[in-house]
């Protein structure tokens, strides 16, 4: 916050705040957990390092690069719904649904690294992402333990519930 001949103005974090505070975050600090639930200015920043983690070009478990807007499409909706489902499941309501977001969303700078996956070779791709989405659900049960104050036994019952409900139920309708 800066005083300006009386005028207070809040200033916004840079994309770059944003970014560091989102790195911190899959690093599991609290510290940053606690930020990001505090300033809700990021909340747009966040929003736009999705997009672009999601721009990305990178290879599918098949070997090929699998860009197109059809698969940008169907991450997004899979992000929102998993975030949305975890937060109807979350016993303790107390944090709005916008800070949640806002954690959940800060988890997708992981996907940086999945650029990794244009210069490995077809067989170490599905242990690439194995390990990318272990790292996912740790951190979505290290924040949800944190939020909900419940240990990491119930939270990753209820992450993995999460997970496995919005992932398998378009493969099954």
């Amino acid at each position: 916050m800066n005083a300006n001949n009386g005028i207070i103005k809040d200033d916004f974090p840079s994309i770059l705040e944003s970014l560091k505070v989102a790195l911190e975050v899959i690093l599991f600090s609290e510290k940053a957990l606690i930020k990001l639930i505090l300033n809700k200015k990021h909340s747009l920043n966040l929003v736009s390092l999705f997009i672009l983690m999601l721009s990305l070009p990178v290879k599918g478990i098949g070997g090929k690069i699998n860009y197109n807007i059809g698969n940008i499409i169907e991450a997004i909706l899979l992000t929102l719904f998993f975030i949305l489902f975890l937060y109807l499941l979350s016993p303790n309501k107390k944090i709005s649904i916008g800070a949640f977001f806002r954690i959940f969303l800060a988890f997708e700078i992981i996907d940086i690294l999945a650029v990794i996956t244009l210069f490995l070779p077809y067989t170490y791709l599905k242990y690439f992402y194995a390990c990318h989405i272990a790292w996912y659900l740790s951190l979505s049960v290290f924040a949800f333990s944190k939020i909900n104050r419940v240990n990491y036994v119930l939270s990753t019952l209820i992450v993995m519930i999460a997970f496995f409900t919005v992932n398998l139920l378009p493969a099954i309708l």
